[in-house]
């Protein structure tokens, strides 16, 4: 009976040590469990930034086509301009003075120049506004006859600022 606490000692010994391996088994499941979650998170997160990869490098390359696209206006809007210049194509556009009229007004074409523009009126315009004054703008004034039209424009600008009319003539449309 000399054996009987080494036989304790023994299942003590073996207690415990089921008692940890038990420990050691949660333990580790747990670990499973969180290695687990994590890879499954890092793979949502591996979707997302291949999802939001996809989606910048698209834009990428809709932002390359635009700027191509843009480039290719620009060109060719520099290609036409050269063109109308060497054409010496004038401005066409009329603008109109006063639309207001009466059954005996007629219509009248008056082209107004100003080449001191830039220095007597405005001088933050565009190089091609102020081209326009230097060159003359056409104006539609409706009156009477060419007196009063001229009376119209001369009022709206001046000879003082540097307004000149150059031309006259009968607007039929």
């Amino acid at each position: 009976m000399d054996s009987m606490p080494y036989i304790f000692a023994g299942l003590v010994g073996l207690a415990s040590l089921a008692v940890s391996l038990l420990l050691a088994l949660r333990r580790l499941k747990t670990s499973e469990e969180r290695i687990a979650t994590a890879v499954s998170r890092k793979q949502a997160q591996v979707e997302r930034i291949k999802k939001i990869a996809r989606v910048t490098l698209q834009q990428a390359r809709d932002l390359r086509d635009a700027r191509r696209r843009k480039a290719m206006a620009d060109l060719g809007c520099e290609d036409l301009e050269q063109r109308l210049k060497a054409a010496g194509a004038g401005d066409r556009r009329i603008y109109v003075l006063d639309d207001r009229r009466t059954q005996k007004d007629q219509g009248w074409l008056l082209r107004v120049v100003n080449i001191e523009y830039a220095s007597r009126v405005n001088g933050n315009l565009t190089p091609t506004a102020l081209d326009g004054w230097k060159r003359g703008r056409r104006f539609l004034v409706y009156a009477l006859d060419e007196k009063k039209a001229r009376e119209k424009v001369n009022a709206r600008f001046p000879e003082n600022k540097g307004f000149t009319v150059m031309g006259t003539e009968s607007y039929l449309g």
